[in-house]
């Protein structure tokens, strides 16, 4: 037997003793089962009649038990034990640390948990004394949005008592998550899937009046979207609900549906997030994803064969000056990352539209971030340049709040490395010079916000973040060239690179998130 420290009155060994079955069935048991309830305290009495008859047994140089026995823990109302939904880590049960509650009894008790075996999540000690001492409850931190609790038997001096001492700890407040709440689809049709983290349940609500839309739920994972082309002339769109159930019934979050009617769009759905160059891929976001770096990003020549064959034709060139530099091209979870924060310049080319038929006047748009630091700081490098490889003329720009845009042509020349322009990035030689050029900067609510925005998703939504041009004379052999770096960067002289490792760079970092590429015929 286990003696409690501190608070101690009577010390003692006691044994059931034989009972007659007949006075333990019709006194003993009997009365066992009337429990006393005190203010602020479990009281679990067994008011054990006739003494005499031998239903307890001591020794002899034991001290015996004044009264009847009993068993309680101040503050404990009802038999019921309440944890803070915070908890304690489990590297940090120490046996001094715990809520600490004062037991009261003057007889040998046992507590034992009612499924044989402690929840992982919390733990009693100890599980068994002798007369009074201290309880230490323990537990984690709940991270569901319902009460849960643990059940546990109450044994004194050998008989189990009705009433059982509950362990109940808070919820936590409910939370959802989404991986993405703004899907984009193609004109032509297509699917993308959407994580939904929660600590409640929940239900998928389809939008009853989009009967072009499809929505299939996975466990976690919902796949929406629609193999029915777009011929309306116009964007569509619908709303899927994502609604809690019972006590959360009246939360609800919504995801946007948009099938475009452009003649290409991409939302780089088809990136994942690899945890190695040779492992299994996480299809999972690290929310976190404005600071992850290391084995979250990947760059363009080692992307995984998942990647590179869902790739549509996006590829990233190393600089003309030192071409075993880069290419500074990364895939993160559903968007781009390019440029590093090493002065190194990173770049991204958009597929040829084969679809296009001669020449048309296009808009084509996109999303780009300003990166933000683990410490939710903004790196000053916000300046990024377009220009058109292949047929075509910028003639029109456009950005929104505090960001800015320019259109530079005829005021420098970019050289440019098409003979390397492929997934991989291979080496090559300054072999053309890009004259057709708009000049980009981010504005101030054009980053991501670590603290307002932990997944991720606003900035997207933040106009600071959306930019466009018209491109006039676009064919199939017409691509979009994006580079991330500042004016300092790109020499006006032709045969001149832009190596950032030149040290011509006005900022030390040059990293932008691209995202949501579109063009539409005007």
């Amino acid at each position: 037997m286990v003696e409690l420290q501190g608070y101690q009155r009577y010390i003692y060994r006691c044994t059931p003793a034989k009972v007659n079955p007949l006075i333990a069935h019709t006194t003993t048991i009997m009365k066992l089962r009337h429990i006393f309830r005190f203010p602020g305290m479990l009281a679990i009495s067994a008011l054990i009649a006739g003494m005499a008859t031998g239903v307890t047994s001591c020794k002899e140089d034991d001290e015996t038990i004044s009264g009847e026995p009993y068993f309680y823990i101040e503050g404990a109302e009802d038999g019921v034990v309440h944890m803070d939904v915070k908890g304690l880590a489990q590297d940090k049960w120490a046996f001094g640390a715990g809520d600490h509650y004062i037991v009261r009894s003057n007889c040998p008790w046992k507590i034992i948990p009612i499924d044989g075996e402690m929840p992982e999540w919390m733990k009693i000690y100890p599980l068994e004394g002798n007369g009074e001492g201290i309880l230490r409850f323990y537990a984690v931190s709940n991270p569901m949005a319902q009460i849960r609790s643990a059940e546990f038997r109450v044994i004194i001096n050998g008989i189990e008592m009705d009433q059982h001492l509950v362990l109940s700890q808070n919820p936590s407040g409910p939370v959802l998550t989404l991986t993405a709440d703004n899907l984009m689809l193609q004109q032509s049709g297509s699917f993308s899937d959407v994580i939904v983290t929660a600590n409640y349940d929940w239900v998928v609500v389809p939008d009853q009046t989009a009967t072009w839309l499809s929505v299939e739920r996975n466990e976690n994972k919902l796949t929406i979207g629609t193999d029915e082309p777009n011929h309306s002339g116009a964007e569509r769109t619908a709303t899927v609900i994502i609604r809690g159930t019972g006590e959360n019934a009246t939360i609800t979050t919504p995801i946007t549906v948009t099938q475009l009617d452009a003649i290409f769009f991409d939302d780089f759905g088809w990136c994942f997030t690899p945890m190695n160059t040779t492992a299994d891929f996480c299809d999972e976001p690290n929310l976190d994803a404005v600071v992850c770096w290391g084995d979250q990003s990947l760059r363009i020549d080692k992307w995984i064969d998942p990647v590179k064959s869902a790739n549509p034709g996006w590829t990233g060139v190393r600089g003309t000056k030192n071409k075993s530099a880069g290419p500074y091209t990364y895939s993160r979870h559903n968007y781009i990352l390019f440029g590093t924060s090493n002065k190194c310049a990173g770049n991204i080319c958009s597929p040829a539209i084969a679809s296009i038929e001669g020449a048309i006047n296009t808009t084509v748009s996109w999303s780009m971030a300003g990166f933000t630091s683990a410490k939710n700081a903004k790196e000053k490098g916000n300046e990024f340049w377009v220009s058109i490889l292949g047929p075509g003329r910028i003639t029109e720009v456009t950005a929104n709040g505090s960001s800015t845009a320019e259109v530079v042509t005829g005021l420098c020349t970019i050289p440019y490395n098409s003979t390397g322009n492929t997934p991989e990035g291979k080496a090559g030689v300054h072999d053309i010079d890009l004259t057709e050029a708009a000049r980009f900067y981010i504005g101030k609510d054009g980053y991501f916000d670590v603290d307002t925005d932990p997944t991720g998703l606003e900035v997207w939504k933040n106009p600071e973040s959306m930019f466009s041009m018209k491109v006039d004379g676009m064919t199939a052999e017409t691509r979009i060239v994006f580079i991330a770096c500042d004016a300092d960067n790109l020499t006006m002289e032709t045969g001149e690179g832009w190596d950032v490792r030149e040290g011509n760079s006005k900022y030390k970092s040059n990293r932008k998130l691209f995202d949501n590429f579109k063009v539409v015929e005007n």
